[in-house]
């Protein structure tokens, strides 16, 4: 399955990003191109907020659970961050999860990049539910470009009801 990203407010996105995602044994595989981007990472070390930097993300809940899901993100240099989301009485949570399990590879060009990467996760058709998020920010002090597969047309990537089925 190929999705397209759109700007989080649901217009049309001003930098072309993609995301394939196939089922494998074992797991699910994402390829991300990420068009026009400044590569922007003060990060070094996996599980680093890369979420303050420029970034690629998905949201799955496994069980169809919206409400509680497991998020990754990678950064234009292959760090990856893991943690599992949950929102109950309007609050959310996270705890932060070893990345150990996921791989991922990153490959930089002049103004684009790509990520691949695998992850180790249950997936079931018609049941896991999924959205998927560009950052792209241009400098610490620079505001954050935000696109979305399904956009939440607001300031935050977590929004369970805006999850689509994978």
């Amino acid at each position: 399955m190929k999705y397209c990203f759109f700007a989080n407010d649901g217009g049309a996105a001003d930098r072309k990003t993609t995301l394939e995602i196939t089922c494998e044994e074992g797991g699910l595989r994402l390829k991300y191109c990420a068009e026009d981007s400044c590569f922007y990472s003060p990060f070094s070390k996996d599980n680093e907020p890369l979420y303050d930097g420029c970034a690629v993300e998905i949201f799955l809940a496994e069980d169809g659970d919206a409400n509680a899901y497991t998020e990754y993100e990678f950064s234009p240099y292959g760090l990856r961050w893991k943690g599992r989301i949950t929102h109950k009485n309007g609050k959310r949570e996270g705890v932060l999860l070893d990345t150990g399990d996921v791989e991922c590879l990153a490959v930089r060009t002049e103004k684009d990049y790509f990520v691949e990467a695998f992850i180790p996760t249950p997936y079931r058709r018609g049941v896991t539910r999924f959205n998927a998020f560009r950052i792209e920010r241009e400098g610490a002090d620079k505001p954050y470009l935000l696109y979305a597969v399904f956009p939440t047309l607001c300031e935050t990537f977590h929004v369970p009801e805006k999850m689509g089925l994978l």
